[in-house]
Formats: structure tokens, sequence, C-alpha cells
């Protein structure tokens, strides 16, 4: 998926990429001549989705917020053209306490 103006960001479960690491940065290179690669491990990815945050201000802040708060760092973000969801990128370890900040800040909260 496009993850800046000029990043790309490849998803791929562990095993299916294990043993096969340099093969597929070589016909990267080979293929399409990137600048630099970077290979991220240990990244869970959290789906925020809602029909009703295309119009509402301030759902990404208090996402973003809510996380910080939790002090988890934020690895990637990805927010689709339909702003119906957006994708957030945090370590593996960080994940359970990812999904209870986020829940907790649209459900527990009474904003």
């Amino acid at each position: 998926m496009p993850s800046g103006i000029d990043t790309m960001t490849v998803f791929v479960q562990r095993g299916d990429f294990e043993g096969k690491e340099q093969q597929v940065l070589s016909a990267i290179h080979r293929y399409a001549a990137p600048d630099t690669i970077e290979i991220e491990g240990d990244l869970a990815l959290v789906a925020v989705v809602g029909r009703g945050m295309k119009s509402t201000r301030g759902t990404a802040g208090r996402i973003f917020s809510a996380l910080a708060h939790a002090q988890i760092n934020v690895k990637m973000i990805d927010q689709g053209s339909s702003e119906l969801n957006i994708i957030i990128g945090v370590s593996n370890d960080d994940f359970e306490r990812a999904i209870r900040s986020i829940y907790d800040i649209f459900v527990e909260t009474q904003l």
C-alpha cells in the first residue's frame, strides 16, 4: 500500500517470508530499483472502521491521543481515500493495549 508521497509498504506474514528474504529483496531491487528498503518485523495492524468517520471531525486526533496516552508508539499510518478506516501499525507487544485504548476513547469515554 502507498504509505507516503514516495513510499510503498508491503505486508507479509512472517512464515511466508522467512527463508525467502534475499530472494524477495533481490526481485524488488531488480524490478523497482528503490532508493532504500527497510524491513520492519513484529508489527501488528489495527484497523479502526466506521461509517461516521468521514463526517466526524477529530476522529484521527482521538485515536492518536488515546494511543499516545497509553504510551504506544505508532509505526505506520494509512487512511484510505474513502475515509471509512484508518489502519495503524504498532508493535505486536502493544497490540492489546492499542485495541483497549481505542475502544475506551470511543466506547467508554463519553465526549
